[in-house]
Order: C-alpha cells, then structure tokens, then sequence
C-alpha cells in the first residue's frame, strides 16, 4: 500500500533516478504471467500476503508514465491488460486500506488515471490497438464512477456525496458490512466515507469545482475532521478501529469485530492530500496551512507518524501517537505539496489523464 503512494516523493523530491530505480523493482517483481503486483514483498519480490489492489496495478503505470516509459512497456501493457480483464473491475478486493473490497472512488481513480497514462504509452510504442481498448474501458468506468459510489439519500446530506465504497456498486441501497480492526458490525454503507476520493481531483479524472466533490468535503470535514492546536486533521475512514484502544494502551492485531475496543486516530498523511485538493482550487493559503499541520505532527526526531491524537486519548491532540513511525508514505505526501506549492499545480497529474477528462 505504502510503497507505490511513496515513490512521486521521489521525483518531489528531484531524485528521478530514485524514482526510476523504484519503478524497476516494481516491475521486477511484477507477478508472471498476470501482470498483477503483490500486495506487499520481501526484498527478493517473494509476496508477503496474499491480498490484491487494484491501486497497486494501476499506479506503477502512471509513474512509468511520468518519467516517460523508460523502457517498460511491457510491463505496462501487462499492468493493464489486468486491469482491463480483471472480473469485475473495477470492483476491487481491497481498497487503499487494505481491509474492504468494492467499488471505491479512491481505486477507480487510480485505474482511470492508469488506463490513460497506458494508452498514451502503448501510441509511443506503436500499439494503438491496446490504446483504444484501454480508453474505452477508462472511459466506461469513469462514465459509471458516480453510480457506483456517490450516494443521493444518505443520512449525511440532502445533496449527494462519495462514499468510502460500496459493496454492490449500489450507492443509495442500505447495504451493510462489517467496518473490521474491531469496529461495528453491520453498517450501512451510506453512512462510511473518508477522504480517498479526493485521487479523483489529484489524478485529472474530475475537476476540483465538481459539485459532488465539493458537497463530499464538508461531509468529510464534519465526520471525520479533527481541530487540534496543531491544525486540522483527519480520520482515515467513518468508524475506523485501527489504532490504539480507547484508553492508549497498544493496537491488538485480529480483535473481534464489534468489539469496538481500539480507534484510529487522524492521519497527517491526509492533510498533505487535502493540501493537493486546495491548490487544485486555486486556495494556495488553505494549502499551506495544511503543509505546516503536516510538519507539527512531527515527532522530536522530525519524523512523521501514521497517526496523531485526535480528541479522544491519552496524548496531546495533534501529537503522534504509538503508530508507524516514521511513515513513508507520509514522508512522500509532505515532499509532494511542498513542491507542488512551490509550482502552485499539482505537479505529479498526469497531463493525459488532465487532457481527456478536465479540459
């Protein structure tokens, strides 16, 4: 999960062989004959769990879009063509966070943005057979995205907004499923978002004034939004269980569901995201704000933790908690709006992505 969101730090950062390098290993343990990536690996590429995202798939495609194939385009057309033939795709096994499947606006934007960036690659490499097989699928799931997550009777708002994910690609059905990390059992899946479909905007696929995009930030913000003295944070998910218990004792791997005994705290991770968001609509002063949030949740030693305190636990608000430190995934986040910032766009969108979709 991490380490495909960490490698655009790189190139933030100016170290484009890094990246490249990064985008090598990748490629390298790409699973044969399938083109799909592991969850995560060992070193060596052997697979660690046995989980598939389709995020995962999808955005090694980009990167090797973004500096420019560099000669992996077999690996590319291997990526997508997954992507492409995958049952149900764009229903995914997991999402993001690893613990859920289904429809998410945070995994289709990502094999949005990948089918694109491969069907520019595969021009370049002389297959425009695969370049428009590619773009009609892209083209189909974004034509969908909205019906199969954006909700118009959830219990949140009169207008509509992104859920986190549906199970059945039926946004305003009341189905249930279970939270997992030990939080409540059969929810509604109208009442889960979290801030995921934000890659929407970041990725080119909707434009940052789209009014179920806008509508879904004030829902975000009043569910899952937390104003410590360090600054605005966020919770990852609705009812989200992954982190310490309730009274700051440590996170238990496999408690029961709807034991309700630990909570995930708010991730400076997703301000650095949000931060992405403002400058897509132009608040470049909102963006700061949320890049300096990012560097006060730093620990003594400058690191970034997963998670800080929110309102509810032993630590200062706003302060890392017991979690992942440091974060490299965060780490990234912070060198990408800065840089971004400093070039006041979203310097890591893919120009096809942004061609075909916003202009």
């Amino acid at each position: 999960m991490t380490s495909t969101r960490s490698r655009p730090g790189l190139l933030a950062a100016g170290d484009r062989a890094g990246a490249e390098r990064a985008l090598q290993f990748l490629f390298e343990v790409q699973q044969k004959p399938d083109g799909s990536f592991p969850q995560n690996s060992r070193v060596d590429g052997t697979p660690v769990w046995e989980g598939l995202q389709l995020d995962e798939v999808a955005l090694p495609i980009v990167l090797a879009y973004q500096l420019g194939d560099g000669g992996h385009w077999s690996g590319v057309r291997k990526a997508a063509d997954f992507l492409v033939a995958y049952p149900q795709a764009p229903f995914t096994p997991q999402e993001r966070w690893e613990n859920q499947s289904g429809y998410s606006p945070n995994t289709i934007a990502t094999a949005v943005a990948g089918l694109v960036c491969a069907a520019e690659l595969a021009v370049r490499n002389g297959d425009t057979a695969s370049a428009r097989r590619y773009l009609t699928t892209a083209d189909a799931w974004r034509a969908a995205l909205k019906s199969w997550t954006v909700t118009t009777n959830g219990p949140y708002s009169s207008r509509p907004y992104f859920l986190r994910l549906t199970k059945d690609g039926k946004p305003d059905a009341g189905t249930t499923y279970d939270i997992g990390d030990s939080g409540p059992t059969g929810v509604d899946q109208r009442r889960v978002v979290d801030p995921s479909f934000l890659d929407l905007v970041r990725l080119g696929v909707l434009k940052a004034s789209d009014p179920d995009v806008v509508n879904t930030l004030s829902v975000v913000d009043a569910q899952l939004g937390v104003r410590t003295p360090n600054g605005f944070f966020w919770h990852r998910a609705s009812f989200d269980g992954f982190g310490e218990k309730l009274d700051g004792s440590q996170w238990e791997y496999n408690l029961p569901g709807g034991s309700l005994l630990t909570r995930g705290r708010a991730w400076p991770l997703l301000s650095g995201e949000r931060g992405e968001y403002d400058i897509a609509a132009g608040d470049f002063a909102a963006a700061r704000r949320n890049l300096a949030a990012m560097a006060r949740a730093a620990g003594p030693g400058g690191m970034l933790p997963e998670q800080v305190w929110d309102r509810q636990g032993p630590g200062a608000p706003g302060t890392p908690t017991f979690s992942a430190t440091p974060l490299t995934w965060a780490h990234a986040q912070y060198l990408r709006l800065a840089r971004n910032l400093d070039e006041r766009r979203i310097t890591e969108q893919p120009a096809a992505v942004a061609e075909r979709y916003l202009d």
